[in-house]
């Protein structure tokens, strides 16, 4: 079997086996008939800290390539990196232009969020997913670009339920930029520079690497859900005086 086969699978399996990057049946979507404006905004200021955070992991993942002699594969995320953090975007980071345009368009604070118990347990699990080796690390980092279109999509949907339908211009930017062109160039520039390294009997442990990361995001979503409808989620004053 070669490589893109491999990722197609993969690929497939995110898509039948995770109801977290099904824009209908992902838990936060499932709930949303029963929540309020502040339960859902609470969820974006949760999401925010996943892009914020990434930008380390992906560097984690970059310094194993570069270790292994991995070249272009160390290359490939420095570029990533260095786009994130706004190398086309006037230097602003992306996490940035997510950050301000939630804020401006939700009316809450979103920079200074503090990760919830579901938070904190899903960057406690990647640093031990970024800390495997480096085939693992790989599987774990192509995951993340796999996913990233499915989780933009949903995290669309659940800005257009909470703005109905009146988005910022930064955030409407930050999405199809992302949607459009980035995650897309991301994607397929990973795969096509670890179809060069991986080879057949190392599949087994990049597939292992891609699944702990989308089952870690998975569980994240599922608990979201829940702490975004449980009485203990102290929301923030600011969404409470906003709505």
């Amino acid at each position: 079997m070669e490589f893109n086969h491999l990722t197609k699978q993969l690929n497939q399996l995110l898509a039948q086996d995770y109801v977290a990057f099904s824009i209908t049946e992902n838990p936060v979507v499932k709930i949303l008939s029963q929540v309020s404006f502040a339960q859902i905004a609470y969820v974006m200021q949760q999401y925010s800290i996943f892009p914020k955070e990434l930008v380390g992991f992906t560097e984690l993942a970059r310094q194993k390539a570069l270790a292994a002699g991995w070249n272009s594969v160390a290359q490939e995320l420095k570029e990533n990196i260095v786009e994130e953090m706004g190398s086309t975007t006037g230097g602003i980071s992306h996490y940035t232009l997510l950050a301000e345009g939630l804020e401006e368009g939700l009316g809450v604070p979103v920079k200074n969020t503090m990760p919830s118990i579901a938070t904190f347990k899903l960057l406690r699990t990647m640093q031990s997913v970024f800390d495997k080796q480096i085939y693992y690390v790989l599987g774990a980092i192509y995951a993340i670009e796999a996913t990233s279109i499915p989780e933009l999509t949903l995290i669309v949907q659940l800005l257009d339920w909470l703005l109905e339908g009146a988005m910022p211009k930064d955030l409407e930017y930050f999405f199809s930029k992302h949607l459009n062109e980035w995650e897309i160039e991301h994607e397929a520039g990973l795969r096509t520079c670890l179809a060069a390294y991986i080879q057949p009997e190392e599949f087994g442990e990049f597939a292992a690497g891609f699944r702990a990361m989308i089952d870690a995001m998975q569980t994240w979503w599922q608990e979201l859900a829940q702490e975004a409808i449980s009485s203990e989620v102290v929301l923030s004053t600011a969404i409470a005086q906003h709505h």
